[in-house]
């Protein structure tokens, strides 16, 4: 490695790495420590600047207990078209985050994007859950590895030739019996081509399991209604899945009191049996459902909206 160097007045001048590394072996220790670590600065620095045209760049960060980096589906973004980028969070064993309703303690993470005028960032496009009983409380969530995709507009004025610098500030809570806040300033650096992008195989795997993590849609109708101290859920249609290993959560806080519903099958109806949240207001005019299977690949889910059958107001 070559590196630009400079000392006071004297200018810059290019030295070897070999020449380099004599020169701090010579240094005291205080400055050779301030020359390391100002080389490894000026070596990422040379990196970025030397990315050739059509090559993306992600940064990763790793704090305490999640190794955080923003990714994309593709090597390039293309004017007019929209693109899949995300959040990958890798979590330590026994850890998790959140989901968009976390259960009964825990926040959602965010991410606030920052890319260049003129694109645009949808919503996190939220993968199905997982159930965590944390001392007897429930949380929603995830572990391992999850991709938290979001779909960017790229404006049809986007220049081919040029680079697409995308921040965004990430913030999660992460939670094993304690949990812990944290957050990551992010970049994602993607040239602009007008040619059919090529996916970056660096990232094939986890968006096609972020696609399979996709609640679907259903054709199912039904009706939900209060008994007691219950949220009962009566649910109709073509492909209902056997009861056997099903869980259900709903996307409005303050609903069900988050425990594992009781689900059955009673003729050609699921049968969604949830204990009603102690914070349960006004009836809501419609329930956002998601069932969850188990499935080889990890979970698979369906997505419902059913009409309260006694409805007054939204729920909070």
């Amino acid at each position: 490695m070559k590196a630009f160097v400079g000392s006071g007045g004297r200018g810059y001048g290019l030295i070897t790495g070999t020449e380099l590394t004599s020169a701090m072996m010579r240094m005291p220790s205080s400055q050779a420590t301030a020359a390391r670590r100002q080389t490894r600065h000026l070596a990422c620095v040379v990196a970025l600047l030397c990315l050739a045209p059509t090559a993306a760049f992600a940064q990763s960060l790793q704090t305490d207990h999640v190794r955080a980096q923003l990714i994309s589906e593709h090597l390039a973004l293309v004017p007019g078209q929209s693109m899949q980028v995300g959040l990958l969070l890798q979590h330590e064993p026994h850890w998790h985050t959140y989901w968009m309703n976390p259960g009964d303690s825990g926040l959602p993470t965010t991410i606030e994007w920052n890319p260049p005028r003129g694109f645009k960032a949808q919503d996190i496009e939220w993968p199905l859950p997982k159930r965590f009983d944390v001392g007897g409380l429930y949380n929603f969530g995830y572990d391992d590895e999850v991709l938290l995709p979001v779909t960017l507009a790229v404006p049809a004025d986007a220049q081919p030739g040029t680079r697409a610098h995308i921040r965004a500030n990430a913030k999660w809570l992460v939670c094993r019996e304690e949990c812990i806040p944290e957050k990551a300033s992010l970049v994602l650096d993607l040239p602009i081509d007008v040619a059919p992008a090529k996916p970056d195989p660096r990232w094939t795997k986890q968006f096609a399991n972020a696609r399979l993590a996709q609640p679907q849609a259903t054709a199912w109708k039904g009706a939900a209604r209060l008994d007691g101290d219950r949220v009962v859920i009566t649910l109709r249609g073509p492909g209902l899945p056997p009861a056997d290993g099903l869980d259900a959560f709903v996307t409005q806080k303050k609903l069900f009191d988050n425990k594992p519903p009781n689900i059955r099958k009673d003729g050609d109806a699921l049968i969604v049996d949830a204990g009603k949240s102690e914070y349960f207001g006004t009836s809501p005019a419609t329930i956002d459902l998601v069932v969850t299977a188990p499935a080889p690949a990890g979970i698979r889910g369906w997505h419902v909206q059913v009409p309260f059958t006694d409805a007054s107001a939204p729920a909070q």
